[in-house]
């Protein structure tokens, strides 16, 4: 493999990361501004995965701080 594939290659995964990194830390507020953005261009809006992570972003939106799964050291104590 030549020297500038491995870089391209290197640079790509490197983005890759980073693009991924940045929407698992970013809020849910500014994820759903992101799909805005993403959803302009042609095409895109109208696949199905794209679809799927809007409608998974905005359920995470409703979901307040009881929308999480509820653990036994959370339930309220009897007694």
């Amino acid at each position: 493999m030549s020297l500038a594939l491995q870089q391209l290659l290197v640079a790509l995964l490197v983005v890759a990361c980073a693009l991924y990194s940045a929407w698992r830390l970013a809020t849910v507020r500014v994820r759903q501004r992101w799909l805005e953005l993403l959803a302009a261009l042609p095409g895109l809006a109208r696949t199905r995965w794209f679809g799927r992570l809007q409608a998974r972003t905005r359920a995470q939106s409703t979901a307040a701080c009881g929308g999480c799964s509820q653990a036994a050291s959370h339930k309220p104590r009897q007694g």
